[in-house]
């Protein structure tokens, strides 16, 4: 009882500080529809490719999502609920709650100090999973294997000298209810250096069951910048994980910590020849030898039966991949954006599908040592808002 009083005291000056301002508020509604032709090159059937949650279907017209969202935003209290379908939520979301990409509300502690419950996107990674917010609709390998969501409390912090702080408490990594005795706690600065340049840091940390490891604990860090001038836009990130296994599954370095740590980098440019039309490349490592986060795949047929299968390599992976795209957006809320992704991977087990293998009767087409997709999508999306004052 003590401890709630305290905390009741701490609190009332900034409660009260709230409320003595005069109130306003807006509700805003919006949607995002983005549909997909894929097309793989090494690839069997219609059938979906590993590494992939945008245009994740080879030879196939898809959605990747399709979503709504409603929000409110107060002076003292705030909140917002999307809701979500298509190819991305059912490939990286999970469990009960696949089609809520965020529901959370929020309370004003002090000016610029807000306190937010609920489910949310991922605070972590240079780029979002969404191809409207990015500078391609592609996203790379570190992005896959990222986190997209997470569910717990943030607190946030907005300066005016355009820094910005994030704490949160969270359930684990892409987790809405949380599988083991412990939360995972996270970090969000960021900081714009005028109006072309920003740069930010995030990270979590916590004990996971994710990849190999099984209430293992996993430290994820990603540092990003974003630069844009006249008609160049300029994005780099870099993601490094270490991991210490309780039951090592995989090689190990001293004192139970996986002997590689996870790196995945990129460096994306887009260059803008008018308002409508603009040329992308993106270049890409992912390197997870140890495991943290994903698995290596190969092929298989059982030769009694002929029944296609899918066989875990505990032994990592070294991807390499180069992306260019053409964007055509004839208004500044929709794209058509052309793209070609190439990835290679020099240590895969084989670089054929084995005879008899069948796409439709496994869960995936593993890649093999070298794949080339192209795809063309198209976005369109609408924000409206309604602004209320007394």
């Amino acid at each position: 009882m003590n401890k709630a009083l305290s905390l009741v005291a701490l609190l009332f000056p900034f409660i009260a500080f709230a409320q003595d301002e005069k109130d306003s508020s807006e509700v805003s509604f919006g949607g995002y529809a983005d549909g997909y032709y894929s097309y793989y090159t090494n690839a069997k059937e219609v059938a979906y490719q590993q590494h992939d949650a945008i245009g994740a279907y080879h030879n196939n017209f898809g959605l990747n999502i399709a979503q709504l969202t409603a929000a409110y935003n107060s002076n003292r209290m705030r909140g917002v609920l999307t809701l979500h379908a298509g190819d991305i939520p059912a490939i990286t979301w999970a469990g009960t709650y696949r089609n809520i990409q965020e529901a959370n509300a929020g309370v004003r502690l002090a000016k610029g100090l807000w306190l937010d419950m609920g489910f949310f996107k991922t605070h972590v990674g240079t780029e979002s999973f969404l191809p409207k917010d990015n500078l391609m609709s592609i996203i790379t390998l570190g992005t896959f294997y990222g986190p997209f969501y997470q569910s717990g409390a943030r607190l946030s912090y907005d300066t005016e000298s355009e820094w910005h702080f994030e704490l949160h408490a969270i359930n684990g990594y892409n987790l809405h209810i949380d599988n083991n005795d412990y939360k995972t706690f996270g970090l969000l600065v960021s900081h714009d250096f005028g109006d072309h340049f920003g740069m930010g840091y995030a990270a979590m940390a916590g004990q996971e069951r994710v990849g190999q490891l099984r209430d293992g604990y996993l430290i994820y860090q990603n540092m990003f910048a974003n630069w844009n001038y006249e008609k160049l836009d300029v994005q780099v990130g870099l993601d490094v994980a270490v991991a210490n296994q309780w039951r090592p599954t995989t090689p190990i370095g001293s004192n139970g910590w996986l002997a590689n740590p996870l790196i995945a980098g990129l460096a994306t440019f887009k260059y803008h020849f008018s308002d409508q039309f603009a040329a992308s490349f993106r270049g890409e490592v992912f390197s997870d030898e140890s495991n943290i986060n994903s698995f290596s795949y190969s092929p298989s047929v059982n030769s009694t039966t002929g029944a296609s299968r899918l066989s875990t390599d505990a032994t990592g992976m070294t991807v390499f991949g180069s992306t260019f795209g053409f964007e055509y957006a004839p208004t500044t809320n929709g794209f058509l954006r052309i793209e070609s992704r190439t990835l290679y991977h020099p240590d895969a087990t084989t670089s054929i599908y084995p005879d008899g293998w069948d796409a439709t009767r496994a869960p995936m087409n593993p890649m093999l040592n070298g794949r080339m997709q192209l795809m063309a999508t198209a976005g369109f999306y609408f924000d409206k808002t309604i602004k209320f004052a007394r």
